[in-house]
């Protein structure tokens, strides 16, 4: 992902055959949260979809059914809810577990605090060969 996400490097909880958990503490110097809300400050909605995704491709890398070293790719987020805001320094858990297989891979995330559900998701990716960098930007 980007050098400007605030996530850094996700700590590896658990891994699974049927999912994977990541965690990662919302830093209270982070840039971005003195912008998202002035006066407020609060971890924006997308960096906690971006942990789910990251959560995925995680457990993807040892437990993916993709053809040939392939890769996941996100194809759809099919849900999304947000129930209460990440403030800094709170300690961010993302829980994902495979929902279904049959057409490319859906998943169940959970995104929680110490206080509780922050958000839930359900994404859809597709299986497929590897890609490679140079190839995706042009």
């Amino acid at each position: 992902m980007s050098a400007a996400s605030p996530l850094g490097d996700l700590e590896l909880i658990r891994t699974g055959a049927l999912g994977a958990a990541t965690a990662f503490d919302a830093r209270a110097d982070d840039p971005v949260l003195d912008g998202h809300y002035p006066g407020f400050p609060v971890l924006p909605g997308v960096f906690l979809i971006e942990a789910a995704d990251r959560t995925v491709r995680q457990w993807a890398r040892t437990h993916a059914p993709a053809p040939d070293g392939g890769d996941v790719e996100l194809a759809a987020m099919e849900r999304c809810r947000f129930h209460r805001p990440v403030f800094p320094g709170d300690r961010v858990l993302s829980d994902v577990s495979v929902v279904d297989s049959a057409a490319g891979l859906l998943f169940k995330a959970v995104v929680a605090t110490n206080r509780g559900k922050v958000a839930d998701m359900r994404l859809r990716y597709r299986v497929g060969p590897a890609h490679d960098q140079e190839e995706s930007t042009s």
